[in-house]
């Protein structure tokens, strides 16, 4: 089939559009040619599933019952734990969106929207007004957007030293946090507020952007740089979400350029957010980004929660129990649904078993049997500083020297992740009784098989940053396939590796 360039394309999944996606370049002269499955929805595709295509409402390909592996189940792409049905979003995550759900939750989030702006109104003095998506749909035709998935709202700071504006955003949470909401922060400039619909699910979130000018130039975090001249912010002005009244910007239009380009009018169901580097290198040095894949982790531990996967624990857990002194304490970094923990508390080690996952953590603390030792499951999210020493002062609390355990976390670490654990490591491991153990995938990173979280560790850099935070390596090994409850790509390589603190 030829298909003009760029053209948009919609795929449906048992008559529901799940994904709209842009024709390739040679679409337009070949009648036959392929587009890669988006990663996120890549990983869900088994069993069977009745897919069609359509351009512009009309189909291009017919329904068709498709087999992706051997499993007999329908595909229908729906939420674990609630069933509520998924799309490919424009962050190419595989998530609820507002289309086909309940008029009224559309009702409860503006409720909460309003609640929320009186709230930082009246407590902070700082005007909250409607950005991004929540922005477009009403100025375009009055209303939230069907293929939204939640509220987007931001703040013009009065401060223009980006760690100001950092101070700001944190005694912002800081106040949230007192009034009970549950707040995730992505950066120093973006909070999300979780409204719980379930034991390991969301019902929606709202989002909390810090706006500000510096220099000369107007930032909307994460994305737009534009000369402040250009992008009128204040005073807010009233405009109408839904038929209700609600502040937005001083100039919506400007606003709008700036987030989305001079095409804003014009809907574009393949729309994706590409910043500019002048940007991207300001935010991520201004601003960093703590939450790097916490959404995707949080996705598959429901599904693995949902299907009821009891893991076993891993053979890097048994390897511990010759490591670490019987009885002593342990801090697990990235427990996930919690095995490890578990097996080695029942071995009677005392352990505080850590991670950034909230269904994760839940439902550890939810299922957590009578042990040997001490077990206690808490929320941290190690790309954060703060987090590393809210850890810290706990483990120096304990009366005894503490080990640290850590199974696939290097793994799944940002660079700044690592530079947060490895310093949090360091200053445990420095009694001469602790020790470290940690199991790592080294290997081919281009291995199609591999985690698509995850990333294969360069053994020797990974030595090198041991080093550096003053860590030496005891003793190292490759590790059997069969020892490691992680899947083994082609090309991938377990290795564990046991470290102190060097002699100084």
């Amino acid at each position: 089939m030829v298909v003009p360039e760029g053209e948009p394309l919609s795929l449906l999944l048992a008559g529901r559009r799940i994904w709209t996606f842009k024709a390739p370049d040679e679409a337009a002269t070949a009648h036959s040619w392929s587009v890669e499955w988006p990663p996120a929805l890549a990983e869900r595709l088994t069993g069977r599933a009745t897919l069609a295509v359509e351009r512009n409402g009309v189909p291009l390909i017919n329904e068709r019952l498709v087999s992706f592996d051997d499993n007999p189940e329908e595909l229908y792409l729906t939420e674990p734990g609630t069933g509520l049905p998924q799309v490919v979003n424009k962050w190419g995550r595989v998530a609820r969106s507002f289309e086909g759900r309940d008029a009224a939750l559309v009702e409860e989030v503006l409720d909460e929207v309003e609640h929320l702006i009186a709230v930082v109104r009246d407590t902070l003095g700082i005007d909250l007004f409607v950005t991004g998506g929540t922005l477009l749909g009403p100025v375009r035709n009055g209303r939230i957007m069907a293929n939204d998935d939640d509220a987007d709202l931001a703040y013009l700071s009065s401060h223009e030293n980006p760690s100001d504006v950092a101070l700001e955003s944190f005694r912002m949470e800081r106040t949230l946090l007192s009034r009970g909401y549950e707040v995730v922060r992505h950066s120093s400039g973006h909070l999300q507020l979780m409204f719980p619909g379930g034991a390991i699910t969301d019902r929606f979130y709202i989002d909390i952007f810090s706006y500000f000018v510096c220099s000369g130039w107007f930032y909307g975090t994460f994305h737009a740089r534009e000369r402040a001249d250009q992008v009128k912010i204040l005073p807010v002005r009233q405009l109408s979400v839904n038929g209700r009244m609600l502040p937005g910007p001083a100039e919506p239009e400007q606003l709008l350029q700036a987030i989305y380009g001079p095409g804003w009018r014009i809907p574009d169901p393949t729309f994706t957010f590409v910043t500019p580097p002048p940007a991207f290198r300001r935010f991520y040095w201004w601003l960093n980004h703590f939450d790097v894949n916490r959404e995707n982790w949080e996705d598959r531990h429901r599904a693995a929660i949902d299907a009821g996967l009891a893991n076993q624990e891993s053979g890097l857990s048994h390897r511990a129990l010759e490591v670490f002194r019987p009885g002593s304490a342990v801090l697990e970094l990235g427990c996930g649904l919690g095995s490890d923990a578990r097996f080695l508390a029942a071995s009677g080690l005392n352990v505080l078993a850590v991670d950034f996952s909230r269904p994760a953590i839940h439902n550890a603390r939810t299922h957590q049997p009578a042990t040997a030792g001490s077990l206690r499951f808490e929320l941290a999210n190690l790309n954060m500083a703060r987090n590393a020493l809210n850890l810290r002062k706990q483990c120096a609390a304990i009366d005894e020297a503490v080990n640290v355990y850590a199974n696939s976390l290097f793994d799944a670490l940002s660079p700044l992740g690592w530079d947060t654990t490895l310093d949090l490591v360091s200053h445990l491991l420095r009694s001469n009784e602790s020790r470290g153990i940690f199991e790592v995938t080294t290997g081919d990173p281009g291995d199609p098989s591999a985690d698509s979280l995850s990333e294969t560790v360069d053994w020797n850099r990974f030595e090198a940053q041991l080093h550096r935070y003053g860590l030496a390596v005891e003793h190292e090994e490759r590790v059997a396939p069969e020892d490691s409850r992680h899947a083994q790509g082609t090309g991938q390589i377990r290795q564990r590796v046991v470290v102190r603190k060097e002699k100084q």
